[in-house]
């Protein structure tokens, strides 16, 4: 019988050695990253060619050294056909995945002799465009529509304002006004480009916010709310700055720095002392973390193949008021078996230290995007473990709707893909202080499902899935995130 270790660093080990498992297709793929061919490689059967110049169309704001930038060759290489075909397609992907554009083509414009013209040519998306903002505040769908019967209290509702590669070299400002549930306002800023090698950017926001309802305790495995309606029983500030390098396309590091301020009612601390450290009803302190992003993905949105990868280490607080270490890993395989088949194996482990902690640091899976399918409607506290996914993709539907727009435009496209799906997933918890009416804690968690997946407006994703856990409880849920 499968048995998971209970040591907490002992579990810890043996999700990194699943993880390690899964990222070495990854590091294998790192490998075979296109790159100037060398005479060595050269089929003599084939001509050399030369990138003669690099033409970039329909760049009315993005700055072409931008696009250049994100080119796997550039003018003077040289390569063989096979070779330009790959890096024409890398191009794309890469360009794509920028999300500054709604259509990218890349093709050889005129051969002369053996010389080569390339034309990058592309349609940008709009940059600055207002979004009405409506969103259940509940850690998924189904646990709003059914445990929450769809209040509409529980909801967050106002305007997002984006301003996107306003200045051309692919910035992005979002200013946030939510009322209902959670009031805030929060503004960030992103520079992707600061030097002239392009490889170092920065990012900054700051927000506040304020509630009439927390999240007090964990009971039976489910969350347990505090409301009320004349008090707002919690209240945040948090400021932050980050700085982002990118040694290569698919490879980004960030170093940041977070300033917060978190304040809860007496009641809250009356309910539940250990809510926040040493049973105070304010803690202000620092969070210092740096994540490493690697994307090597046909289409971020939703990929089909290639990797993703993501390491995270955070450090919150440095006195008695906060203290708390954090080591998190997360990856995603995607392999093609054919035009229509395909594989996706992923998984996610983590753990914290000190593992003595108050209820808001104790948070493990079920939160955020972390979940093992069929337990959509419980929580999963503790310091550390992970999960594994596995899933069979078939395509059933892509089809493009174009829309008429104006005489002498090009008609509104809308993408659509459908997709069919099977799926296995287990996760493990290891909780040192487990309360007695926790059943999911220390202790194998697993299920399995069928579920249909819909892409539309080329990023705006649906997951409806059918799952049993070993519990043999059953249901459909509603997921709007790609499981990464």
């Amino acid at each position: 019988m499968f048995s998971v270790p209970r040591n907490p660093s002992t579990t810890f080990i043996f999700f990194l050695l699943l993880f390690c498992w899964g990222c070495f297709p990854f590091s294998v793929s790192r490998a075979q990253e296109p790159r100037p061919s060398t005479a060595s490689s050269y089929s003599p059967a084939l001509p050399i060619l030369v990138i003669d110049s690099i033409r970039i169309e329909g760049n009315r704001r993005t700055r072409s050294s931008i696009l250049l930038r994100e080119l796997p060759f550039e003018a003077g290489d040289t390569c063989q056909l096979p070779q330009l075909v790959r890096w024409f397609e890398e191009s794309k992907r890469v360009l794509m995945n920028t999300s500054l554009f709604q259509q990218v083509t890349v093709f050889a414009d005129t051969f002369m002799g053996d010389r080569v013209r390339v034309t990058v040519r592309v349609r940008e998306r709009n940059n600055f465009y207002p979004v009405l903002y409506f969103d259940p505040i509940d850690r998924n769908l189904n646990q709003w529509l059914v445990e929450q019967n769809a209040s509409l209290r529980r909801v967050n509702y106002g305007v997002q304002l984006y301003f996107n590669n306003t200045t051309g070299v692919g910035d992005r400002s979002l200013l946030m006004l939510l009322g209902g549930y959670t009031q805030q306002v929060s503004f960030s800023y992103e520079r992707p480009y600061l030097d002239k090698r392009m490889r170092w950017g920065m990012r900054v926001g700051f927000s506040q916010s304020r509630n009439h309802e927390v999240n007090l305790q964990t009971v039976n495995d489910k969350q347990v709310f505090l409301r009320n309606p004349d008090v707002f029983l919690r209240r945040q500030t948090q400021a932050f700055v980050e700085v982002q390098h990118r040694p290569r396309i698919n490879t980004r590091h960030t170093f940041g720095f977070q300033w917060r301020s978190d304040r809860v009612g007496d009641t809250v601390l009356l309910r539940n002392p250990t809510y926040f450290p040493e049973g105070r009803t304010q803690v202000q302190y620092p969070r210092f973390y740096y994540v490493m992003n690697f994307q090597r993905v046909d289409y971020l949105p939703y990929p089909r193949k290639g990797s993703l990868v993501q390491l995270q280490a955070i450090k919150t607080g440095l006195g008695s008021s906060m203290d708390l270490f954090e080591l998190h890993g997360k990856w995603m395989m995607h392999w093609p078996l054919n035009s229509k088949w395909g594989l996706a194996w992923g998984g996610y482990a983590g753990v914290k230290f000190p593992t003595h902690q108050p209820f808001v640091n104790r948070r493990f899976l079920g939160y955020g995007n972390q979940f093992v399918s069929g337990y959509e409607y419980y929580v999963v506290d503790g310091m550390s473990g992970g999960l594994t996914r596995g899933y069979l993709n078939r395509e059933l539907l892509r089809h493009t709707i174009h829309l008429p727009y104006k005489k002498g435009k090009d008609p509104i496209r809308i993408p659509i893909r459908l997709v069919g799906k099977s799926f296995v997933q287990a996760g493990y918890v290891h909780d040192p202080e487990s309360p007695a009416d926790s059943r999911l804690s220390n202790r194998f968690l697993y299920s399995g499902g069928v579920g249909l997946d819909l892409l539309i407006f080329y990023d705006v994703l649906f997951r409806l899935e059918y799952s049993i856990n070993r519990f043999g409880e059953n249901g459909l849920f509603l997921h709007r995130k790609y499981p990464f």
